[in-house]
């Protein structure tokens, strides 16, 4: 009898064991830890997540225009583009375990519009005012006027699926880092201004 209970209570302590061990780390995990700091706080250090170079210029861009047009512009954006929602559709790991790759659903504002659409008519309004005579500081405040007319009503509407990309680095999912890394999921994580900024550069260094 004693034989039966040492051998009962081997296979309850064995199957406790297992049920308290860690599961394996998940992709998904790491893309949702990710987004939700990106909702909270974008100053956050978001090293830790990415495997390669990162930095938050990338999310907060750096702006040598002190003016209050240029910081009114870079906090607005920051608030459009924070705010938005995400659904992990589903992952798939390779079968050697080294990469991974995460579906995401973005429902943002469209950015990507709202930014060719506010440059075209703040490049014609401020060609307008300067041949008028008007000064510097008019200039900012009738781009200021014109940034928040134009995003006032910006729904949040636009719908992206998006890929993103990771490695595993440790026993750690880690998002890739580096250029031109994962740039389909910031550019479906921000309503596709990344794609604008780099079309508008484009034509930009084009007149040059």
């Amino acid at each position: 009898m004693k034989k039966f209970v040492v051998l009962g209570l081997s296979a309850l302590l064995t199957l406790s064991l297992f049920g308290c061990a860690k599961p394996d780390p998940k992709p998904s995990e790491t893309v949702s830890k990710v987004l939700d700091l990106m909702k909270t706080d974008i100053q956050a250090d978001f090293t830790p997540y990415f495997n390669g170079e990162f930095s938050n210029d990338e999310l907060v861009p750096d702006s040598e225009d002190e003016s209050e047009f240029a910081k009114k512009m870079e906090t607005r954006l920051i608030e459009l583009y924070t705010d938005f929602d995400y659904k992990i559709l589903g992952e798939t790991i390779s079968e050697d375990k080294k990469t991974a790759t995460v579906e995401i659903e973005f429902t943002t504002h469209d950015l990507g519009t709202f930014f060719v659409g506010f440059i075209s008519q703040f490049i014609a309004k401020a060609f307008e005012l300067a041949f008028s005579g008007k000064s510097e500081d008019e200039l900012n405040q009738a781009g200021i006027e014109l940034l928040e007319t134009l995003s006032a009503d910006l729904k949040k509407d636009k719908v992206s699926l998006v890929t993103a990309t990771l490695t595993s680095v440790n026993g750690v999912w880690l998002l890739d880092g580096g250029e031109n890394a994962n740039k389909p999921f910031f550019n479906g994580l921000t309503g596709g201004l990344v794609e604008s900024l780099e079309k508008w550069a484009e034509s930009f260094e084009e007149t040059e």
